[in-house]
């Protein structure tokens, strides 16, 4: 923390039209770990990387009204963030080029984006549906789409913008229209392959399961076949393209529990869950296998604080019924991520049902809008910070446009810490057969400029020096 706040003295921020103290340079806080067995004194030593992003925001010259050295500094900025976009797609994509030469920002993370390195974008309040899906949900959809069950949760504080990013709007479309865009078109990309789809949309209303493509069909009980696995008679839907998969997603978010509160006109009183169901085999082989994945797209009831709703009666059942089983699945979440033998998947039904998307061949993106930076830690950024512990280079980006809080998720404050003091003591305390040295850098990009934060007078260093740095 010394070291942080050190650098952060010197870090380049400035007032803009649309924030008062704007980082006009991205920062990368390293941490280097270095291990090797106690035991054998000439023995190899593993060597990891954890970055800490926290990348300048976008601007539009249309809102900042930047001239002069201002509006440069906000071009350099774009440009670097057009390129790690462009980086990040090519990965994603599997191309055999990555043009990770076209700027600073990406040369400097090339072995921290690619090969033994894993990610994670958190996007701020001000990023479109759009730039969190290309970021991370994308990823999540091509897996589901080779075979992994996945889910992708919207989570946060009633009022902080879920149902938006699951629903978005005519200018901004969300979660449910990219995916069914995203595999539609994987779908008609694929000759040598037969597929079905159907997609189910129920919701869990004060713990009782409703399905929302039928409205007769109500109270639904959890049923397991012999092999442990979940079944429902929700009604599943044939699909076969974006309009058919839109027209059921309106029609359920009609009969939707939603109500007034004091804190959101309308606010929702159910977790939902739609999921889509895609079954594929090979088009040559007539009685070839058929594979089976799910993909869950959940809008998760906010959780709520009396203090603030000023909740009685159904509203005030409501919201502890919400509270109880956001609680569970955050036990359940955490028990997964400590590799814990006994999953509590029965203390609720939202956890029964996401049991099989959750443990196993299953992948998990959990979209914050509004968490506190504890809450992000816990749900996203723990995993991946036991990766790096692990021997995996991570990097963990904070992303947005001007003025959306990015510094706030890194740095945090006195009441809601930031992911910056993050401890890896515990772990080197419990590895006792293993010895351990921890260096960490902290540099700005700054107009293509490379300047060292913890040291004022090693400015406009060349990427060789800044890679002995890191070495030494």
């Amino acid at each position: 923390m010394e070291n942080m706040m050190q650098g952060n003295k010197i870090r380049r921020v400035a007032a803009t039209r649309m924030n008062e103290r704007s980082s006009r340079s991205h920062t990368i806080f390293r941490i280097i770990l270095e291990s090797k067995d106690a035991n054998q004194k000439d023995g190899p030593v593993h060597i990891s990387y954890l970055n800490l992003m926290d990348l300048a925001g976008s601007e539009r010259v249309s809102l900042t009204k930047a001239a002069g050295e201002r509006l440069k500094e906000g071009a350099n900025i774009n440009k670097s963030l057009s390129v790690l976009g462009n980086v990040i797609r090519q990965l994603s994509e599997g191309k055999e080029f990555i043009s990770y030469r076209d700027s600073k920002l990406t040369r400097l993370l090339s072995q921290a984006l690619g090969g033994n390195a894993k990610s994670l974008i958190i996007g701020n309040q001000e990023c479109t549906n759009s730039d969190v899906y290309g970021s991370v949900v994308k990823p999540l959809v091509d897996s589901f789409m080779e075979g992994f069950n996945a889910t992708i949760f919207a989570y946060g504080q009633t009022s902080s913008g879920k149902t938006h990013t699951i629903l978005g709007n005519k200018t901004d479309p969300g979660l449910f229209q990219l995916v069914s865009n995203q595999l539609f078109q994987h779908v008609a990309d694929q000759v040598d392959k037969r597929y079905l789809i159907r997609c189910s949309y129920i919701e869990i209303y004060n713990e009782k399961i409703n399905d929302l493509l039928d409205k007769s069909n109500q109270g639904l009980t959890i049923r397991e076949d012999i092999k442990g696995n979940v079944l429902l008679d929700a009604r599943e839907a044939v699909v076969d393209n974006v309009d058919k998969v839109m027209e059921n997603m309106m029609q359920g978010n009609k009969i939707r529990r939603v109500a007034a509160t004091r804190m959101n006109e309308r606010s929702s009183r159910s977790h939902t869950i739609f999921r889509i169901i895609l079954e594929s085999k090979d088009a040559n082989q007539k009685d070839g296998p058929v594979h089976i994945s799910y993909l869950n797209l959940m809008d998760l009831a906010g959780s709520e604080r009396v203090s603030l709703t000023k909740a009685a009666g159904e509203r005030l059942k409501e919201g502890a019924n919400i509270n109880k089983s956001l609680s569970v699945l955050g036990n359940v979440i955490r028990q997964l991520s400590e590799g814990k033998e006994f999953i509590s998947y029965r203390d609720s039904k939202l956890t029964r049902l996401l049991s099989q998307a959750l443990g196993g061949n299953a992948k998990s993106l959990i979209i914050g809008n509004e968490c506190t930076n504890s809450d992000v830690y816990g749900s996203v950024v723990k995993p991946l910070v036991d990766s790096f512990t692990g021997g995996f280079n991570a990097t963990i980006f904070a992303y947005g446009q001007t003025s959306s809080g990015k510094t706030h998720t890194i740095l945090g404050n006195k009441t809601d810490p930031g992911l910056f003091p993050i401890s890896i003591q515990s772990h080197v305390a419990d590895q006792v057969d293993k010895r351990y040295l921890i260096r960490c850098s902290y540099i700005e990009i700054y107009n293509e400029k490379i300047n060292d934060l913890l040291d004022k007078s090693n400015q406009g260093l060349t990427m060789r020096r800044y890679q002995r740095k890191c070495a030494a």
